[in-house]
């Protein structure tokens, strides 16, 4: 079951540090959160929530919506780590989706601090997440001028 889809905007602060490079930008996503354990009770989920990604605003990315705004993504819809699949696309064509996997930053300390790593997304999991998603969402689309890197 989708528990969210539409644009997910997030706005800078208002007071930024001097240094914060994003400080006046507005950064937005396509954005869906499936809880699969809703679509489909009967089956255990290794990884119960799915969140698929989109960057809809060039600008002040990072290198993907998952470094940039993964962390509030999860805040705001109490989402853990562990439990979810992160695929993200890229604006070129659907053979780009790519699975995020997050790994806590050992030198930060800090739980909500992380390292992504990316991989292809398995045919597997692209059928899953098939059935969620509008089929014009794997036509070609416009390159993007900030690619995954990874």
């Amino acid at each position: 079951m989708i528990i969210f889809d539409g644009p997910y905007r997030w706005k800078s602060p208002m007071n930024p540090s001097p240094r914060t490079f994003r400080k006046k930008w507005e950064m937005s996503c396509d954005l869906k959160v499936i809880d699969l354990s809703l679509s489909q009770p009967d089956v255990i989920h290794l990884k119960r929530y799915v969140v698929v990604t989109s960057e809809t605003t060039p600008g002040p990315m990072k290198t993907s919506v998952a470094d940039t705004m993964g962390v509030r993504i999860f805040q705001d819809f109490n989402l853990n780590r562990h439990n979810v699949l992160w695929i993200e696309a890229r604006l070129n064509h659907f053979e780009s989706l790519e699975a995020a996997i997050f790994s806590p930053e050992p030198a930060s300390g800090m739980e909500n601090r992380y390292r992504i790593s990316w991989r292809p997304i398995l045919s597997n999991e692209l059928n899953l997440i098939r059935a969620f998603l509008p089929g014009h969402f794997f036509e070609a689309r416009e390159a993007s001028i900030h690619p995954i890197k990874g």
